[in-house]
């Protein structure tokens, strides 16, 4: 795979105003055939066929879609439920004879999306290597893959309130909001919360705390945490559990006040290691 230097994201591209993400198929025609999504085995592993045979994928996974189609271009999710890694990503060239089939590529992030750009078809996903934040695009030339960094872009939002429904990844990542954590959880504090949240429930309310569960991809129980904030604008409280093999290190907290929410969160995790 073929890394691009972070200066070309000087270029502006224009992304289609909806994600393939909510275009993903089960089927769609190609120039080889009908590509289609169709159980395999006696366990109806999903498996991608064309012309009614099946395609070897790199990765066996436990759900596939077809996410996005350029002619005979395909973009093939590969999605793990549980521990696993969430979101994994091949192209294929359903035109090649033989047909062919990239390596797997992407950040292993549940919030990774598929978008038309001017390279074609793009993936967007977050940063999740330690010391990373923002996101990291993935695009094809020929039968090249290629990755960059993108540099950190705010989402604009001012007030707690916005971010529900919301990816906790895109807040602790957006440098608008770096001085309101820094000044609330500390530069440690701030590193554990993005090295978190590489799965994670969107932003939701529980009375006035706005609450995001997170972990870390197929490693759940070596790194997870929750990250709340108050409607108010300036209180947070948040806890990070980690797990180095057998050992229960001390949980980390990070918090304004006591709340029940927060309580009851660290009840759980207790009660799970028991």
């Amino acid at each position: 795979m073929r890394r691009v230097p972070v200066w070309r994201f000087c270029l502006s591209f224009v992304l289609s105003a909806l994600s393939f993400g909510a275009l993903a198929a089960d089927r769609v025609e190609t120039s080889a055939g009908v590509a289609e999504i169709l159980p395999l085995g006696p366990l109806e592993t999903n498996a991608l066929w064309i012309a009614d045979e099946a395609v070897a994928l790199p990765l066996a996974v436990d759900h596939l879609d077809i996410a996005a189609q350029d002619e005979d271009l395909l973009l093939i999710l590969l999605a793990s439920g549980g521990t696993a890694c969430p979101k994994m990503w091949v192209y294929l060239d359903a035109g090649a004879d033989p047909l062919w089939v990239s390596e797997p590529f992407g950040t292993c992030h549940d919030d990774a999306q598929a978008f038309r750009t001017e390279r074609g078809i793009e993936v967007i996903s977050p940063a999740t290597d330690l010391g990373q934040s923002g996101d990291v695009r993935y695009w094809l030339e020929g039968h090249e893959v290629h990755e960059a960094q993108a540099p950190l872009k705010s989402l604009g939002f001012t007030q707690v309130t916005q971010w529900e429904g919301m990816h906790p990844k895109r807040l602790v990542d957006d440098p608008a909001w770096e001085a309101w954590f820094l000044k609330r959880v500390g530069p440690v504090g701030l590193l554990e919360l993005r090295g978190l949240f590489e799965q994670a429930s969107l932003f939701f309310w529980d009375g006035d705390w706005l609450v995001a569960e997170g972990c870390k991809a197929d490693a759940c129980d070596e790194l997870r945490g929750v990250l709340m904030l108050h409607k108010d604008g300036d209180r947070v409280s948040a806890a990070v559990q980690r797990k180095n093999g057998n050992i229960q290190q001390p949980m980390l907290l990070m918090a304004s006040e006591d709340n029940d929410v927060i309580q009851a969160f660290i009840r759980m995790y207790e009660a799970q290691d028991e």
